[in-house]
């Protein structure tokens, strides 16, 4: 399976949820803790920061970034920042940076979506992308339009993404509800399996699994994998400028 970066733990599995209004808007900003185990290891944020024109599309500006907790930049050092241009009428992206630096290896990436001819421009080439293709980061804010309904009643659906120079299809499975413990109280979640295709060959996402808030937010609150030496989890730690409340349970 492709090596997963810090971040991507949370962008590739986030690609799940059309609703008439989209649910976010400038200024939100939402932190998660990132956990080996019990020990917490490092910690990612996404935020929208502004809304620009860029080639005469209105986008949102939107950043997510990673990185290791202090101590653990002695072992594995992980600077992570992942920037999206999105145009909140087509639900495309228009721009893509990626600017990755983990344990010494770095990943520069800017593509600039053409969708009206199904095409990427990068660094040094272009490619044929699918219809609708979304980017790492883009794929979450693209999910996260989409009806509850139409989630939970098909058995699984997929999103094109175009990720280092190739094209991917998601595969997610709606798995059931449930309610996660969070420092504000319990909050109700869909539960969701995702699987990445590439050409015809499924790679194995059976070990991982995301939740997503059940309100008009649609927010990742939480993602978990397994590997060899145990889970990685990653969980919200803060959230600020939400267009709606976020939900809480009583207990």
């Amino acid at each position: 399976m492709k090596r997963l970066t810090f971040l991507t733990l949370l962008l590739l599995s986030t690609t799940i949820f059309a609703q008439d209004d989209i649910p976010y808007a400038v200024g939100e900003y939402v932190s998660y803790n990132i956990s080996f185990g019990k020990i917490r290891v490092g910690n990612a944020t996404m935020e929208i920061l502004e809304e620009v024109t860029l080639n005469n599309q209105k986008c949102l500006h939107i950043v997510g970034k990673g990185r290791t907790a202090p101590f653990f930049d002695w072992f594995f050092k992980v600077r992570d920042v992942y920037e999206t241009y999105f145009n909140t009428d087509s639900l495309y992206p228009i721009q893509f940076i990626r600017d990755v630096n983990e344990g010494g290896h770095k990943i520069n990436q800017h593509y600039i979506f053409k969708h009206s001819i199904k095409n990427v421009v990068t660094q040094d080439s272009s490619y044929t992308i699918a219809d609708n293709s979304q980017d790492m980061l883009s794929a979450l804010f693209f999910a996260r339009t989409f009806n509850k309904e139409n989630v939970t009643d098909s058995s699984s659906f997929f999103v094109p993404i175009f990720m280092d120079n190739e094209n991917y299809f998601l595969e997610i499975v709606y798995l059931s509800n449930e309610k996660v413990k969070t420092k504000w109280g319990l909050v109700d979640c869909m539960v969701f399996k995702p699987k990445m295709q590439e050409g015809r060959v499924f790679e194995d996402g059976e070990k991982m699994k995301i939740w997503i808030t059940d309100d008009a937010n649609h927010l990742l609150l939480k993602v978990e994998t397994k590997i060899w030496a145990g889970t990685i989890s990653a969980i919200i730690n803060d959230y600020k400028v939400l267009k709606k409340p976020l939900s809480i349970i009583d207990e």
